[in-house]
């Protein structure tokens, strides 16, 4: 069998760069585990512009905000699927720094910042809120196993999706391109998530799984108000009084707590956030790739140039990755330079 590109792994990485690659009117084959518990599977899909306690505002963080807003409706319009939510998110200050800091934000006059926030609106004794907080625009969140499940189906369609463990060591890695099995093809990209600090072709990137848990919550003193919740802990209304809430980071296997004192850990965030009383229907768990700072990071190997490498979305992939897929696209297409700030080549020298 002939394909111009093997995928390993269809988490959101993978997912994206299938659709960008497809697009191009290249063939695929996505070779995917099938496991139940992945970190995109798993994960909130969460697009908060005003990401961490400082505030900032990215470079080009409009630039990958846009694109990745316009490739989910184009996928929407195609699917006849409703996956992206766009959603204000209400961002509740933890304590005075963070209020201050704000305020000097704000008072620093950069005017980016007026897309992305509004005065907050809040009913009373819904939510704790002794320091304020705005709202933020342009957020939402994406329905990542939704999107996850209609790429597969796709893929399936087009004959480009296998069920299968791909060793490396099984590859055979030549000037006209890879083998594998018996598919060839002109290259090989890994989007393998946390276990792509295992893949002896790129081992020398410092990825580090980290561990976190979401919980599925029932408040029905929150129901109506379709605003995501962020403050240390955030909560994202499904449907009804269904709440999904989290989030736990443990690094590596030897700091992952037992799920009774995740979920305290996570339920300690919520009440920070609300006296109302979820009561839990579900905990869910897994690794998640970690690079460092949150960056995502691509490009080729720097000898073997068939071999390409796609991770470290984390928590901010639904954002993010959109964008990274077409720039890594356009590099293995047409051999377009990739931003230094995520090529593995510069990057890990």
């Amino acid at each position: 069998m002939k394909t111009d590109f093997l995928i390993v792994g269809q988490g959101l990485a993978g997912s994206l760069l299938a659709w960008h690659l497809i697009d191009a009117g290249k063939r695929v084959l996505v070779v995917d585990r099938d496991e139940e518990d992945t970190s995109s599977k798993v994960a909130a899909g969460l697009v908060t512009p005003l990401a961490g306690a400082r505030f900032r505002l990215p470079d080009g963080l409009e630039e990958r905000l846009d694109y990745a807003r316009s490739f989910y409706w184009r996928l929407e319009e195609r699917s006849g699927l409703s996956l992206f939510h766009h959603r204000r998110i209400i961002r509740l200050f933890r304590g005075e720094d963070e209020a201050r800091l704000w305020r000097e934000r704000l008072a620093e006059d950069d005017v980016r910042y007026d897309r992305f926030h509004a005065p907050l609106a809040l009913e009373p004794g819904r939510l704790h809120a002794p320091f304020g907080g705005f709202e933020m625009k342009e957020g939402g969140w994406l329905d990542v196993p939704a999107f996850l499940a209609y790429t597969r189906q796709v893929l399936l369609e087009r004959a480009s999706y296998a069920i299968a463990a791909l060793n490396p060591d099984d590859l055979s890695v030549g000037p006209g391109g890879v083998r594998w099995k018996n598919v060839s093809a002109s290259g090989i990209i890994f989007c393998e998530g946390w276990r792509g600090g295992q893949n002896r072709f790129f081992d020398w990137i410092p990825m580090r799984p980290t561990g976190g848990d979401i919980l599925d919550l029932e408040i029905p003193e929150l129901a109506g108000d379709p605003r995501i919740v962020n403050g240390g802990g955030w909560l994202v209304p499904a449907e009804g009084s269904r709440f999904r809430g989290g989030a736990t980071y443990h690094h590596g296997a030897r700091e992952t707590p037992s799920l009774e004192i995740a979920r305290g850990e996570i339920l300690a965030k919520i009440a920070a956030l609300t006296p109302a009383v979820p009561k839990v229907m579900g905990h869910r768990r897994a690794l998640r790739p970690t690079i460092r700072r949150s960056q995502v990071f691509v490009g080729t190997h720097p000898v073997r140039s068939s071999l390409a490498y796609f991770n470290g979305l984390g928590s901010k992939g639904a954002l993010n990755g959109p964008w990274h897929a077409k720039i890594l696209a356009g590099h293995l297409l047409h051999g377009a330079p990739l931003p230094p700030e995520c090529d593995v080549q510069i990057q890990f020298r």
